[in-house]
């Protein structure tokens, strides 16, 4: 349940703007501090019967933290997701700080990229970050020291046993008395939530069937990624209106799963349904907000086969997934979670997890696409210069492909982590990806040239 960022650099062709481990630690200790899931790490409550609590690890071990390897002699695509996929599929310690870095080192005239690069590899655990406090750690990595906020650094007490037997039972009251105000919230919400699926009848069925990915998981990982001209999502976005930069990486998930399962004869006869995480928290620039995020579930109009069409179908399903999540509360979810005692939540998820795998019952979505933001204008690490961000989310039974979107202010990544066993073809898939994303961007061409010969 980690989510690993991977940061390209151009290091220019005389690798005068090389990343160094030493820079690394540098700033791990400073302009990074100010993020508690570097400098912290668990405590575990016996027997589970609490949420564990965050204590500050004074000496982090820098050599277990960060990494140095090479890419190896041989520099392509291939070569750099091997190591990329190394990376990603080894667990963390989580009786250390949640966090790793691992600098990657040789990319030489990888396709699509400058000359003379490194790859900067940030791995850390989903239960101390979302999407939103990456793209803020990931911003803050490249900000003067000046401009950075002064977050507080208060250490964290750690609780002795008396302490932790007190908030036990204090947290299991405060539990109830959180339960029954969320219990009375919840029907009026699905009130509202019934009568917002009513304004997009219009809309058909989506599958709530188990597809290729809604499986059980490996230990393997099929690991890969594409990088298309920002430009081009902006031209798609202009000629086809009110869609928006997300429903377009949407829209080209959707052709990829389409060809992907037809190529097997898996595609459903409904739509498939992607879910999508949204930001629960409250300030974007808070650092210690951690994990608060709710999910919508967005159907991708698989069936559809003309491009344009299936993004103008994609952009009414966000709609009405963003109607129906706000009509339910954004923070129900979250609400509903921190009202249980930590170990029935967790045996409730396995259940439900195993009950899935093993009984026809109906699924969520199929596949998540996550976008994590990058940033906007030009940004460098000492002398290097970020071309581009990208990264690889979680899977788990029942979710075995992940997706995540993300940017640099003149490029947009999308990449996929999905179980070898469900995926043992990632070249293939990304073929499809770069076909969709082609297909998309030719049709919405079409069309623009259409629409200004028309006038």
């Amino acid at each position: 349940m980690h989510v690993t960022a991977v940061l390209i650099y151009d290091i220019g062709d005389d690798e005068q703007g090389a990343i160094s481990r030493r820079s690394l630690q540098r700033l791990v200790t400073g302009r990074l501090r100010q993020f508690p899931v570097f400098r912290r790490k668990l405590r575990r409550v016996v027997l589970g019967v609490d949420t564990p609590y965050w204590v500050e690890e004074p000496r982090p071990d820098f050599d277990y933290h960060i990494s140095v390897r090479s890419i190896g002699r041989r520099s392509d695509w291939v070569s750099l997701t091997r190591v990329l996929t190394e990376i990603h599929r080894q667990g963390m310690d989580l009786s250390r700080p949640l966090w790793e870095m691992c600098l990657v080192r040789g990319l030489r005239d990888l396709a699509g990229l400058p000359s003379r690069c490194q790859a900067l590899v940030l791995k850390v655990h989903h239960s101390a970050i979302d999407g939103m406090s990456l793209a803020v750690i990931i911003d803050a990595m490249h900000r003067r020291a000046k401009t950075l906020s002064r977050a507080s650094t208060a250490d964290p007490q750690v609780p002795d046993n008396w302490d932790v037997w007190t908030r036990f039972n204090l947290n299991n009251i405060v539990r109830q008395l959180k339960m029954a105000k969320t219990v009375r919230g919840v029907l009026p919400g699905v009130l509202r939530a019934r009568k917002a699926r009513r304004l997009f009848a219009e809309l058909a069925a989506v599958s709530a069937s188990r597809a290729r990915f809604n499986d059980r998981v490996g230990g393997g990982r099929t690991l890969g990624a594409a990088i298309w001209p920002r430009e081009n999502f902006i031209a798609i976005r202009r000629a086809v209106h009110r869609v928006t930069l997300n429903d377009i990486a949407l829209c080209v998930v959707s052709g990829a799963l389409r060809a992907y399962l037809q190529h097997y004869g898996q595609l459903p006869a409904r739509s498939l349904v992607a879910g999508v995480p949204v930001s629960l928290r409250g300030s974007a620039r808070d650092p210690a907000t951690g994990n608060r995020i709710a999910t919508m579930m967005v159907g991708l109009a698989t069936v559809e086969v003309d491009p344009v069409e299936r993004l103008r179908q994609i952009h009414r399903y966000a709609v009405a997934a963003k109607k129906r999540i706000d009509a339910l509360g954004t923070g129900t979810v979250m609400d509903i979670s921190d009202s249980v005692n930590p170990n029935i939540l967790a045996g409730g998820i396995k259940a439900l997890a195993q009950a899935s795998l093993m009984a026809l019952a109906p699924v969520p979505f199929h596949t998540m696409v996550s976008n994590v933001p990058g940033p906007m204008t030009p940004s460098r690490f000492g002398g290097a210069d970020l071309v581009v961000p990208f990264g690889f989310g979680p899977v788990r039974d029942n979710m075995g492909l992940f997706h995540i979107v993300s940017n640099s202010h003149d490029r947009v990544s999308l990449t996929f982590n999905a179980c070898d066993r469900l995926m043992p073809d990632g070249e293939f898939y990304r073929d499809c990806l770069e076909r969709a994303y082609l297909a998309l961007r030719d049709k919405a061409a079409g069309l623009s040239e259409t629409t200004r010969s028309g006038k």
